[in-house]
């Protein structure tokens, strides 16, 4: 499943509650110390105090709306400035799954993960065909880079060719391959003896206060006769997304409590290997994409210090460091490849 923003060119003292984005307002002076959403997000009540067009962005939003995008949260510094279309709703997140399972997986490594062991060490194999011996001589690093080598058909992945089995290193290149994520799925919970939906949901939901999660009904595996590794696949709303976007921003710490540890958190999300043109450049972490030279610097211009989460449909989860700025993105169909670049470089353009 290759459609995801780096693919594209190829490609809110009143309270009131909606049943879209929130339009709570506080905030009304100029602030840049980091701010947490307690029960709920609470949108800035004027966005020129923090810098920011509200004509521009009503106009990033009227462009968004005729071009299929469902809803956009706009978090800086921790504070919402801006948001439309419908947060609430829950729905499928595509291949972010893939950045959540990273996320989980520095809870064990060194522990009862090394990133070092082999497919062969944990035990790992397939049917139809089974794994050969030099396929089992992959890493846990090289499948989280999705630079294994090992070309399996998969749960949840386009039908379509394959490269030739052993035709590539170990960590030579780059190739989206869902078999290793869903491997990697299979290596958690094997490793662990925990299930990947409720460490998620008890290391970090509970914690940082996801608004809409449940781990009962909005995780759930995709098996496929293919493969034995099933998908792991997560629904959620456009605003609990927000506050995973933000707990990565700073760096695993929810206002003051330390999530996940910064040197995972700065492990997943810098560059491990180099992305080909093919698939919009740039470089991949442990399953999070690093912006430096992909397409969304060279048409969104969002900066090199940027990463993000991605998925099909244009699921995104961007972060900007340096802008300490969390933007997301969501739809439910395959939009014109421009119109979510197109959405971001306005969004940026917003900020005076």
């Amino acid at each position: 499943m290759k459609i995801y923003i780096n693919l594209l060119v190829q490609f809110a003292f009143s309270i009131l509650i909606f049943s879209s984005c929130e339009k709570e307002y506080e905030f009304s002076k100029s602030n840049n110390t980091t701010s947490f959403p307690s029960a709920n997000w609470i949108q800035v009540s004027n966005v020129a105090d923090y810098g920011w067009s509200i004509e521009k962005l009503e106009s990033a939003e009227k462009f968004s709306k005729t071009s299929g995008t469902k809803s956009v949260m706009i978090i800086e510094n921790g504070k919402l400035i801006y948001s439309w279309g419908d947060c609430e709703e829950k729905y499928y997140v595509a291949s972010i799954r893939k950045s959540f399972l990273s996320m989980i997986y520095g809870y064990y490594i060194n522990s009862k993960i090394s990133l070092d062991a082999t497919l062969s060490d944990y035990n790992i194999d397939d049917k139809s065909p089974q794994l050969n011996d030099f396929e089992k001589t992959a890493t846990i690093r090289n499948l989280l880079t999705s630079s294994s080598g090992v070309f399996h058909k998969a749960a949840a992945a386009d039908e379509g060719s394959i490269p030739e089995r052993n035709s590539k290193h170990h960590g030579e290149e780059f190739y989206y391959n869902n078999w290793g994520f869903n491997a990697l799925g299979t290596i958690f919970e094997q490793q662990t003896g925990q299930k990947i939906f409720q460490v998620f949901n008890d290391s970090i939901g509970s914690k940082i206060g996801l608004q809409d999660f449940n781990r009962q009904s909005d995780g759930r595996y995709d098996f496929s006769d293919v493969s034995i590794h099933p998908a792991y696949h997560f629904d959620m709303t456009t605003r609990d997304m927000a506050r995973i976007g933000l707990l990565v921003l700073n760096k695993g710490n929810w206002d003051g409590k330390q999530i996940i540890s910064k040197d995972w958190i700065d492990t997943i999300t810098s560059k491990k290997i180099t992305v080909s043109k093919d698939y919009g450049g740039g470089s991949y972490g442990y399953m999070w994409w690093v912006n430096d030279g992909s397409y969304m610097a060279d048409f969104a211009d969002v900066s090199n210090d940027a990463y993000s989460a991605q998925g099909h449909w244009s699921q995104l989860i961007l972060i900007i460091p340096g802008k300490n700025l969390v933007i997301v993105h969501r739809a439910k169909k395959n939009l014109d490849p421009s119109r979510p670049l197109l959405i971001i470089k306005m969004i940026l353009n917003a900020k005076k």
